[in-house]
């Protein structure tokens, strides 16, 4: 032990000590008194190899704070991060009080009980290891998510954005009224997502109609009036603003919003927003109660983040510079020598990114070759069809295809083993998988969706209800495919090249047409996603908000309530008479 004193005020009093206090096992303290000092504080703080503890006697709020440890490191050295300290809790009663309490107690007569030493041992260990159970699940807790949607939890792909990629702190400001439906579920997600950033992004919520003052202070800081129910997301300065509206479906039925909040998060990062331009003059897109496909693609587009173009070929001699990405949606004409040679320089040269939804009904001998020279061939003579629908007049047949999701590959991956349904015509495509010839060219194709056993392929595709006839049949080609994907340049050793070029075929133009399943618009949209770069997107799916509940008779209700409110209780009484009267003995 070593120690250093002055005086100041009176000679030989002093009034600035420290002590130095050094032990065998390793441990070093300091105790500095300083009696001029300005601010009056009394400041415990233990530094440990994993973080320190600090607790501020002075304060009135007495607060304990776990500081978790970490260095950043430049230029040979290190410096200290500035991380959010972990509040403990503790009692704030006392212990002198607690004493003088007992003290009194006993001056005075009253009874007290005394403890033998092995209760004492007992209730002290039960404390400890409660103290410990305690601080070992506040810093490193474990959570299970047993609902049945998952929608207390986050995807692995937003987990790995956030850990992995997110290297700047992120503001998220949550405006939400109390009577909003989905108010609960946001807070929870986003309190998950704080969890996971350690310390990267901080959330905030509160009432907009009771606090109006913070309401008036966001609203002035964003620029943006809160419409009753806003989310902002901040990053460096720059933010985005989400309505209930855009948390949800359009039937308000599924609950979108970790789809929606790692988007924004995306877009506020990304330097320019993302352009997917949509083919325009090939076709008629089908309209039905004012609901499309491309209308579709457009809502997707607003809840995703990229600016949706039309973009007309027979106008331009290349394609535009800022296109992220290509979708044609449903073409009734074939393109020309020279638009197959415009889309083939930018499949070349521009790392082309295209998304294909073909009409199996119209012929394309100009297109179909550059598809065949990627591993994809389109048998636009078969029809997919459902074989198994009887109605008036014996047996029929529709255009209605259910396709299962594969898992081998990025896009569906998270949904591998799923059915889906194709409404309308949908015709069988050929997958050249590991094919020599195209892989010595780095172009590798992959079958996304197979169709069920249980459909053939039909001749007279033109009929409404085509009766089955001798001369349907499958394609030679086994298994049946109906969607696929083609990178060119993209797989090797060390992961996914960014530059790739990138093809999604969909032998089906109806994915996308009123009204289309919650499954097939999230395939889409996982294909754009995959098309535009955006790995750490794919995967993430909605979540039902119905809730469930479970209907009982009265006699099932009444047996119920008699377990939980009479057998259990007075098992349980049971049990303590029994242990109590065999003590006694």
């Amino acid at each position: 032990m070593s120690s250093v004193g002055k005086d100041f005020l009176q000679e030989d009093i002093n009034d600035i000590c420290t002590l130095h206090l050094g032990y065998k096992n390793g441990i070093e303290g300091h105790i500095n008194v300083n009696w001029m000092h300005p601010f009056k504080e009394h400041r415990l703080v233990i530094i440990g190899t994993k973080g320190s503890f600090c607790f501020e006697d002075s304060n009135k709020n007495k607060q304990l704070l776990f500081y978790e440890k970490d260095f950043d490191k430049f230029n040979n050295g290190f410096s200290l991060k500035n991380k959010v300290p972990k509040k403990i809790n503790f009692s704030k009663e006392l212990p002198l009080k607690i004493e003088l309490n007992y003290f009194l107690k006993v001056i005075n007569g009253e009874t007290v009980k005394k403890i033998g030493f092995n209760t004492t041992l007992q209730i002290v260990s039960a404390l400890v290891i409660f103290i410990l159970i305690n601080y070992l699940s506040f810093s490193d807790y474990l959570r299970w998510d047993l609902s049945t949607t998952k929608k207390f939890s986050v995807s692995d792909e937003t987990k790995s954005y956030i850990n992995e990629q997110l290297d700047k702190n992120v503001i998220i400001t949550m405006a939400f009224l109390k009577s909003s439906k989905v108010r609960k579920q946001l807070k929870l997600l986003l309190e998950e997502y704080a969890r996971l950033s350690e310390g990267k992004i901080t959330f905030n919520h509160f009432d907009p109609v009771i606090d109006k003052g913070k309401a008036l202070e966001i609203t002035n800081r964003y620029e943006k009036e809160i419409d009753q129910n806003s989310l902002f997301i901040e990053i460096d300065g720059r933010a985005k603003r989400l309505t209930e509206t855009e948390l949800l479906d359009d039937q308000g039925r599924f609950f979108t919003g970790e789809d929606a909040i790692t988007s924004a998060m995306l877009a506020v990062t990304e330097d320019k927003p993302k352009t997917v331009y949509l083919i325009a003059g090939k076709g008629r897109i089908k309209e039905v109660n004012n609901r499309s496909a491309d209308k579709e693609l457009l809502n997707l587009s607003q809840k995703n983040f990229f600016d949706l173009k039309e973009l007309t070929l027979g106008n331009i001699t290349k394609i535009p510079d800022d296109a992220d990405s290509l979708i044609l949606i449903n073409p009734e004409t074939d393109f020309t020598l020279s638009e197959v040679g415009i889309i083939t320089k930018y499949w070349e040269d521009q790392r082309g990114s295209l998304v294909l939804l073909l009409n199996p009904s119209t012929e394309m001998p100009n297109f179909y070759p550059f598809l065949r020279s990627l591993g994809i061939k389109v048998d636009n003579k078969y029809r997919v069809l459902f074989s198994e629908t009887t109605g008036i007049g014996g047996a029929q047949k529709i255009y209605e295809v259910q396709s299962k999701l594969l898992s081998e590959n990025p896009i569906t991956a998270n949904d591998g083993g799923k059915i889906t349904t194709f409404a309308g015509q949908t015709c069988p495509i050929s997958v050249a998988e590991n094919n020599e010839m195209l892989l010595n060219k780095g172009i590798v194709a992959t079958p996304l969706m197979i169709a069920d056993s249980k459909f053939w392929g039909d001749l007279e595709h033109t009929e409404s209800y085509p009766k089955q006839s001798e001369q349907d049949m499958l394609p030679s080609e086994n298994p049946i495919y109906v969607a696929a994907m083609v990178e060119k340049g993209g797989l090797d050793d060390d992961g996914t090249n960014i530059n790739s070029s990138r093809l999604v075929v969909i032998a089906n133009s109806t994915l996308l047409d009123p009204i289309p399943t919650r499954l097939n618009i999230e395939f889409v949209m996982n294909s754009i996603n995959w098309t535009l770069d955006r790995q750490e997107r794919i995967g993430i799916n909605s979540t039902n908000l119905n809730n469930y509940k479970i209907n009982m008779s009265a006699e099932k209700y009444q047996t119920l309530f008699y377990l939980i409110v009479c057998i259990l209780p007075a098992s349980a009484f049971l049990f303590g008479v029994a242990m109590w009267s065999a003590r006694r003995s």
